[in-house]
């Protein structure tokens, strides 16, 4: 069954609840004719075609992916299978902003395999089952939670869950780094706030020195923040004295303006029947009224959701739909590009720099029933630890709002004009324009010219304009 957009979900929401254009559905002031409004989407990142978030398709060729791994400064990454991401978008579903959002940057203290381990004093929880939320995905050499050892340096994508005593942060992705970065970063629900410090689980954060965000805000008790703080202010646990690291900038937890739209996902926890309540990723919801999708599902603790919801003065989302993201109902992963590293024999391949194990997949109007290096596909399925396995494997024709990948040598580099073009090993020569937004990995327009590259984007009249250039060969999982 494949996923529907964020405009079909809002649509079928009010066909169910038979809302008046009044009310926000369909036609109104600001919804282009969609039923959606202009907001913020903040989840796991389960495919690609466009960037899909929780099911939900985004048009990101438009903007460039950020990152801040240092206090104020921005830099230019890519999305990738498992990670967390906060994105505006218009009524048309087009991203206006995107940021990758990770939740702990350390080393880690301790392993307690198969359940997860610690890093900077916070409990990390693996998963391994689609109803308990998104399959953990391992990167940077890791193939699941018995290749992770106390020591190493990790990037660990994920939310937060809270418990009776306290909080944990369910893994979406894991990557080994080579190395620790400048910048550690950890994310939790502060607690025992002072005026120069504060508690994220077993970590004492000093606060006297750090820029707290967004500005004219105070922290509280029971926030959702996430620290950078410079790696040499970690000061390790020494008998019963916590560890403590010094921050350097405090971002306070932010889902919008009062009245904004958002679409957040994560696992239920403290729930509440009586007062229709429950806890998702440090934000209260209030779920009176709302329709819970598929029809007959019941909420619980410990269910992965996806909510759609406005923004309360106090804080609260309140929602007017909770999905229930399980697996059952929907691919764990969706996935459209172009086949590349096919092997015939395992029928194993790569799509968008993603692993697909097509061994037990449908194959469905793919020339002579069989697929080979450069078909455009379009995959859904579930998720292992660094692959996806395939239920399907539907053969496209591409269109000029398909994302392709195509490799080659780069020549007549043009830098002011911004393009090139690009000889493969057979066939026509194509030109390539890249853009502000584009992603040049390991490479410079400087450097462009006799590298073989592979680039990614969408064909426009006859020119590939392209979302990422990157060196041929060179590590997916390299350190941003």
């Amino acid at each position: 069954m494949r996923s529907r957009s964020l405009a079909a979900w809002a649509a079928a929401w009010c066909a169910a609840l038979g809302l008046a254009v009044m009310q926000g559905c369909g036609g109104g002031v600001g919804s282009g004719g969609t039923g959606m409004s202009e907001g913020v989407a903040q989840g796991t990142v389960n495919g690609f075609g466009s960037v899909i978030v929780d099911g939900d398709r985004f048009d990101d060729s438009r903007v460039p992916t950020l990152v801040e791994n240092e206090p104020g400064v921005l830099t230019q990454t890519e999305t990738r299978l498992g990670e967390r991401v906060e994105l505006e978008y218009d009524t048309s579903g087009v991203a206006r902003r995107l940021m990758v959002r990770s939740a702990l940057v350390g080393a880690v203290e301790a392993v307690a395999a198969p359940v997860g381990f610690t890093v900077l004093g916070q409990p990390v929880v693996v998963n391994a089952d689609a109803r308990r939320g998104p399959v953990t995905q391992y990167a940077g050499g890791y193939a699941g939670i018995g290749s992770v050892q106390a020591g190493e340096a990790v990037e660990v994508h994920g939310f937060v869950v809270r418990g009776a005593s306290g909080f944990s942060i369910q893994a979406t992705r894991v990557k080994k780094r080579a190395a620790l970065p400048a910048y550690l970063k950890v994310t939790g629900l502060a607690s025992e706030v002072g005026p120069a410090e504060f508690r994220l689980g077993a970590l004492v954060v000093g606060t006297a020195t750090a820029t707290v965000l967004p500005e004219g805000r105070s922290l509280v008790d029971g926030q959702l923040v996430s620290v950078l703080a410079a790696a040499q202010t970690l000061q390790p646990a020494q008998g019963a004295a916590p560890a403590r690291l010094r921050a350097a900038q405090v971002r306070i937890r932010s889902l919008g303006d009062v009245g904004s739209e958002v679409y957040v996902s994560g696992v239920i926890s403290a729930f509440d029947r009586l007062s229709f309540s429950f806890d998702l990723d440090g934000t209260r919801v209030s779920y009176a009224g709302a329709l819970v999708s598929p029809s007959g599902s019941v909420l619980l603790d410990g269910l992965y959701v996806q909510v759609r919801g406005m923004v309360t003065d106090d804080g609260v989302i309140r929602a007017t739909g909770v999905k229930l993201r399980d697996g059952r109902n929907e691919a764990e992963a969706e996935l459209k590009g172009t086949v590349d590293a096919y092997d015939a024999v395992t029928k194993r391949f790569v799509v968008r720099g993603v692993s697909v194990d097509a061994s037990r997949a449908e194959i469905e109007e793919c020339p002579g029933g069989a697929l080979a290096d450069g078909l455009y596909v379009s995959v859904e399925g579930s998720l292992d630890a660094t692959t996806v396995i395939a239920k399907s494997v539907h053969c496209e024709g591409e269109t000029d709002q398909a994302t392709v990948e195509r490799k080659g040598v780069a020549e007549s580099v043009d830098a002011a004009a911004q393009v090139f073009m690009l000889r493969p090993d057979t066939g026509t020569p194509l030109t390539v324009r890249w853009t502000a937004s584009t992603y040049l990995k390991n490479v410079t327009a400087d450097t462009l010219a006799g590298q073989r590259v592979e680039v990614e984007g969408k064909l426009v009249d006859g020119v590939l304009v392209a979302q990422k250039v990157s060196v041929e060969g060179e590590d997916e999982e390299g350190d941003d």
